[in-house]
C-alpha cells in the first residue's frame, strides 16, 4: 500500500468529524507510528503494516476521534521548538503562549532584566522557553500541585536549562523578594462556561489549570495584589488573558497601582497578552 493511501484512510476519518487540522494530524500520528519523515511522504513509499502497527494506528485515531488530543496520546508537545512531557497534572502548552514568552524575551532583551517569577508553572514551557532564550536569567516557578512541579523540573531538566528553582506553593505568599519580571498564565475560564469547552479541553486539561472561578478573574486579583510587593519599581507583569477580559483584567490591576502599557493580539487579532508596570507616584 502506498503511504498516500495511509495518509488518506486517515485524513478521511478526521475529517468526517471535522478536525480542521486533520492533513497535519494525520501526518503526524503515521510519521510517530511508522518511524517516517516528511522525505518518505514526498517519495510516496511503499508501505506495509504489520499486524502491530495496523492495531496501533487504529487504536491511536480511534483515541483522537474520542476528542482525545495527540498531545494526551503520545504524551508530549512541541513548544518553542523544544519538547515538553505532559500529563494529567499539567495544561497541554498552548501555541498562542508563545507570544507571552516573545513578549517576556523582548523586555528581558531591552532592559537587561535578570530575575523571572512564573505563577502556575505546570509543565514548565513558558520558564523553560525564557531561559533557553535568555543569558544570565534565573527563575522561579511557583504551583500548588506538587505533581505539576515534578513535571516541570524533568522537562527542565530534559531540555538542559539552568538557573531555576521550582517551588510547590499557594501564589507567592511564601517568597520574600521581589522580581524584574512576573509572568503568568493563569486558569482564567468562568466556571459556568468550562461545561462548554471543547472535549479535547474539558475532558483532558486539569480543571486547577483552567477554572477562574465565577467570572473568570479570581487569579488576576491574586496576581495583582502580590504582584504589588513581588515586582521591583521598574518591574513588568505580563499576564495572557481571555478574548474578553482585557478591561476587567485592567481594572483589577489599575486598583493595585499598576499601569498597563500594552495590549498584545494573538493569531486571532484578539487581546492575548496585558503588560503592567507600577504607577509612578508623585512626591
Amino acid at each position: 500500500m502506498l503511504l498516500s493511501e495511509i495518509h488518506r484512510n486517515t485524513k478521511e476519518k478526521f475529517d468526517e468529524l471535522k478536525i480542521q487540522t486533520s492533513e497535519i494530524e494525520s501526518r503526524t500520528i503515521i510519521k510517530k507510528i511508522l518511524g517516517l519523515s516528511d522525505k518518505d511522504f514526498i517519495m510516496d513509499i511503499k508501505i506495509s503494516l504489520s499486524n502491530k502497527e495496523s492495531e496501533y494506528l487504529s487504536k491511536v485515531i480511534l483515541q483522537r476521534l474520542s476528542g482525545k488530543p495527540l498531545s494526551r496520546i503520545f504524551g508530549s508537545k512541541e513548544f518553542f521548538s523544544m519538547k515538553f512531557d505532559i500529563n494529567e497534572f499539567v495544561l497541554d502548552p498552548r501555541p498562542e503562549s508563545e507570544i507571552l514568552v516573545e513578549k517576556t524575551l523582548d523586555l528581558i532583551q531591552e532592559n537587561n532584566l535578570k530575575s523571572i517569577l512564573e505563577f502556575g508553572v505546570g509543565s514548565g514551557c513558558i520558564i523553560a522557553a525564557i531561559l533557553s532564550n535568555s543569558i544570565g536569567t534565573k527563575a522561579v516557578g511557583i504551583d500548588i500541585s506538587e505533581k505539576a512541579i515534578m513535571t516541570a523540573k524533568s522537562n527542565l531538566i530534559k531540555n538542559g536549562i539552568k538557573n531555576f528553582d521550582l517551588i510547590v506553593g499557594d501564589w507567592g505568599s511564601s517568597l520574600d523578594r521581589s522580581f524584574d519580571i512576573i509572568v503568568s498564565n493563569p486558569p482564567y475560564i468562568k466556571s459556568n462556561d468550562i461545561k462548554n469547552l471543547d472535549k479535547n479541553v474539558k475532558d483532558h486539561d486539569p480543571l486547577i489549570s483552567l477554572d477562574g472561578g465565577c467570572d473568570g478573574l479570581d487569579c488576576f486579583r491574586v496576581i495583582a495584589n502580590q504582584g504589588a510587593h513581588l515586582i521591583k519599581d521598574e518591574g513588568y507583569i505580563l499576564v495572557e488573558i481571555g478574548h474578553d477580559q482585557t478591561k476587567g483584567v485592567e481594572k483589577i490591576f489599575e486598583n493595585n497601582d499598576f499601569l498597563l502599557i500594552n495590549k498584545v493580539k494573538d493569531y486571532s487579532k484578539l487581546d492575548r497578552v496585558l503588560i503592567f508596570v507600577k504607577k509612578k507616584i508623585k512626591k
